[in-house]
């Protein structure tokens, strides 16, 4: 065998991995964007259901050394998608949801050291929680404490993104498992009717198989 014999075997090597490699990408295109399409027409028909039934989340927020918020009703949802160019095919880029949740029973309490009072501020801003302050007088005047009033309300927000490199969905977002964020990446072939439901449990409070995805460490 010549050189040119020697250098066509090698480039006909190649050029069949290149072609082995571009399937594979496709078929990895392809399943995640299945696998998404399939997860809005989930989540979306499962918020049409949500706004009809109003439940209440069984999840006990706790907001580290202030207080807890609990049986909070479903008030409203939202939940929409966008697309973009993936080797000239319009795929799936995100879905975007959110769920709100409350309850008229706002919580109060009350700080009367510096310290705590600096605390409790950096928690409620740590999580995003909307608050207010009302500073209490001595009787012949004077600070004596901050009273702190928080709303009774969460909004749980979640991006599920398409991470075709990876042949994976990411939804990031908070307020779901617990207060504060939280980061699932779901490989795509996992992506079923049975997964889905689980999904639906992590959302309205209810134990869910997905904490196996979660990230540890956020």
């Amino acid at each position: 065998m010549g050189l040119l014999d020697d250098l066509k075997k090698q480039a006909d090597m190649v050029r069949s991995q290149q072609l082995s490699q571009t399937s594979i990408r496709q078929e990895s295109l392809k399943l995640v964007d299945a696998r998404m399409h399939q997860t809005f027409l989930y989540l979306s028909d499962l918020l049409k259901q949500l706004s009809v039934l109003r439940p209440t989340n069984p999840t006990v927020y706790a907001i580290p050394g202030v207080g807890e918020m609990q049986n909070l009703a479903y008030a409203e949802s939202f939940i929409n998608y966008r697309k973009k160019k993936v080797d000239d095919r319009d795929c799936y880029d995100y879905i975007t949801m959110f769920i709100k949740w409350g309850s008229p029973n706002n919580l109060t309490i009350e700080r009367d050291m510096p310290a705590a009072i600096q605390k409790v501020n950096e928690e409620l801003w740590g999580f995003g929680l909307k608050f207010t302050e009302e500073k209490i007088k001595k009787p012949g005047g004077g600070f004596l404490k901050m009273k702190f009033t928080i709303p009774s309300e969460l909004t749980c927000d979640i991006t599920v993104t398409a991470d075709y490199e990876n042949a994976r969905l990411v939804a990031k977002g908070k307020h779901f498992f617990r207060l504060g964020a939280d980061e699932l990446r779901i490989p795509a072939g996992d992506v079923s009717e049975t997964l889905l439901e689980e999904f639906a449990k992590m959302l309205i409070g209810q134990p869910s198989a997905l904490r196996k995805y979660r990230v540890a460490a956020l």
